[in-house]
Parts: C-alpha cells; structure tokens; sequence
C-alpha cells in the first residue's frame, strides 16, 4: 500500500476516534439524537476529514441505515440500546467503526459478547488467510454466549470513496471462500435477541446519487443539482434539505422531488434495517489495514 494512501486512513481513523468519543459522552439520557448527529458531524469536518456516510444512530431493534429526520424530535433514553455508527473519510479514504450504549446497563452481557466476537475476529485477520475465519469465530463467540449474529448483515472491504468493496465479510461460518488480500477492510459483528435476520424498514433517510438523468420534474432536477456536491458517497435527507432550505425551495417541493428521483431510480436508497420486534441488536465495528507483514487496527 503506498505510504500516501496508508497516510491518508491514519488520519481518518484520528478524526474518527475524535468522533466516536464525543459521540459517546454527549449520548446522555434526554439527548436530541438530531443534536446528536449534527454535533458530531461537524466535529469530523472541523477536524479536516469529511462524512463517508451521515451517522448512523439505530435504536433497540435497529440494527443500521437510521439517521435522524431533518426535523427529528426523538430523544434517547435511558432504557435505549444506541449504536452508533461513523464513517470519516480524507481524500476517499475510509475509516469506519461503531459502538453499543446502553445507559441503565441492562444489556451490558450482549454489548461485552459482541466486543469479544470482535476481538476474536480481528486476532484471525491476516493477510492471504480465509475470510471465513473471521466469520466463524463471530460466530461461534455470539453462541457461546447465548446470542445469535445477524446473518444478512456484515462486514465489508473499505475501498477509495467506496464504503462497501470487497470483501464481504460475513458474521457466520461458510460466509466466503475469499482469502484476505492487501487493503481496508471492516469487521463488523451484529448480535441480536432475535433471529438473526434484518429486513428493510419503511424509513429511507440515506440516498446516494445512482445517476443524473431520466427526470422532467424540475423540483428532481434541482435536488441532483445540490445533491452533486455530495459526490459519491451516501447522504442524508437532512443535509439535503439545509441545501434546499438556502436555496429557497419549499419542503412540499423537496418530497415531490425526492419522490421522483426514487421512482427513475436515480436516487439509491438505505432504508433503515430492523430485527424482529421486541428483540434487542448490538453493533460493535473497526477498520483495519491488511498488510502482507501486519494487520494494523485503526483508531487504537
């Protein structure tokens, strides 16, 4: 990996570990969770790094792809199973990680289940060694402690302004047939209460741009337009609507627009992933670099 590009995820994963950590001590019982988000957003970019994706704020059952509403009033509380989920980038150059917190504790066992199906999983990432492995020891790990791996969920390489490369790396065993090679990859366990499968919820809140033609609506074109700035990595409606909002365009015309964009498909959608009802999912997640000599951990 040339010195340039190694560089460039050190100092993602520095404005990362910045990230996480203020997000972890303003993550306080009566937060705004759009507070939240806002907060720590702008943090990543006062630091010299930029979002590689908005921040991912999944409560209970939510497992990923939920970020707050534009105009969110959910507030966390102390009973709530919070991940929180980060991505910064340099120059296209991914870090990516996430915690679980659970203020009144009550499923601390699942949160230290997870971290160990982590830490078991990092110690087996080698260079020219079989992806499988990883899977396999997350696991077998989250059943020894009672808990299942969500099994349509996992890790994935980390590529330039590419959030989800290969490899994939699934959270079971017999996942893949992939041996790991030199790059950036991130391991990402989710244990849950429940089945161990996710399905897509009704909320999209997250879009990337797919492409820029096959609509006559004016209000969908102007929202390619803003969204542009964007590039290619995943953004959030409400950073959307800041644009919009500056430029004068009303919030009816915005979902109009929005709607539009999805139905031509020039819109790819996130939509929010969620384990059956009643069931609690944690997340605990980092990036690593995969080296022929060494694995290096980011953000330690």
């Amino acid at each position: 990996m040339e010195t340039k590009v190694l560089n460039n995820y050190k100092k993602a994963a520095t404005v990362w570990k910045s990230a996480i950590n203020m997000a972890e001590k303003k993550a306080k019982e009566g937060v705004l969770l759009l507070e939240l988000a806002e907060q720590v957003e702008k943090l990543i970019v006062e630091e010299g790094a930029a979002c590689a994706f908005p921040i991912n704020l999944s409560l209970n059952e939510e497992a990923a792809h939920f970020t707050p509403k534009w105009n969110d009033t959910t507030v966390l509380k102390k009973t709530d199973l919070l991940k929180i989920d980060i991505g910064v980038h340099v120059e296209g150059y991914i870090c990516d990680g996430a915690v679980s917190v659970n203020l009144d504790n009550a499923h601390a066992k699942q949160i230290e289940a997870n971290e160990l199906a982590l830490a078991n999983a990092i110690s087996v990432a080698e260079f020219g060694k079989p992806v499988e492995r990883m899977g396999a020891e997350i696991e077998r790990t989250l059943k020894e402690k009672g808990f299942n791996p969500v099994y349509n969920l996992g890790g994935h390489g980390l590529g330039e302004y590419d959030i989800h490369s290969s490899p994939s790396i699934p959270n079971h065993a017999r996942g893949s047939s992939q041996n790991l090679e030199e790059g950036a990859i991130a391991i990402e366990p989710f244990a849950s209460t429940g089945r161990g499968n996710v399905m897509e919820s009704q909320q999209v809140e997250i879009f990337s741009i797919e492409k820029k033609f096959g609509v006559r609506n004016p209000f969908a074109r102007k929202l390619i337009e803003l969204a542009g700035d964007f590039g290619e990595l995943p953004f959030a409606e409400r950073w959307l609507r800041k644009k919009t909002a500056a430029a004068k365009i009303e919030d009816y015309q915005v979902t109009v627009g929005l709607k539009e964009l999805m139905k031509a498909g020039c819109f790819h959608t996130y939509p929010g992933l969620r384990e059956s009802a009643r069931s609690t999912v944690t997340q605990v997640e980092k990036s690593l670099i995969v080296l022929e000599e060494k694995t290096i951990v980011l953000g330690e």
